[in-house]
């Protein structure tokens, strides 16, 4: 799969032009490459709105009892005016991340949790574009 580079507004994975860094996870071990950058986006009614749906999501990935092996980390980022929230999500490979979402229900398992993810209020999601990573980057 041929991965088109990252658009210019994203400078790295905790810097994006015109968003602020709200959180970040990752389950990754030290040394694990990242060969696709998928950047997921959604429509929020406010920054309040945005922060709790980021927050609803650390929760259903703690909670996930089939974490998909490919995924590496997350960095949510909130957009200055609080309208739209970009998730940074580094896996190991772009086969990696269409296999965890090929079950249509995004990246988690059909868990409460989750479904509280997907049927926020006040949010609306976007989708998902994949990206080659800037240069071959491994988790610290």
């Amino acid at each position: 799969m041929t991965l088109p580079e990252l658009p210019e507004f994203v400078r790295d994975r905790k810097e994006l032009d015109g968003f602020t860094l709200y959180r970040t996870g990752g389950t990754a071990g030290p040394g694990q490459n990242v060969g696709c950058v998928v950047l997921v986006t959604v429509d929020t009614d406010d920054e309040a709105t945005a922060k709790a749906w980021v927050d609803s999501v650390f929760t259903a990935l703690a909670s996930e009892p089939n974490p998909h092996p490919g995924g590496i980390s997350a960095a949510f980022h909130v957009r200055d005016d609080g309208k739209q929230v970009v998730n940074y999500a580094e896996w190991v490979s772009a086969e990696d991340h269409a296999d965890a979402v090929s079950g249509g229900n995004g990246v988690g398992s059909v868990t409460a949790d989750w479904r509280r993810v997907q049927n926020f209020p006040g949010v609306r999601h976007g989708g998902f574009a994949r990206y080659r990573p800037r240069a071959h980057a491994s988790v610290e």
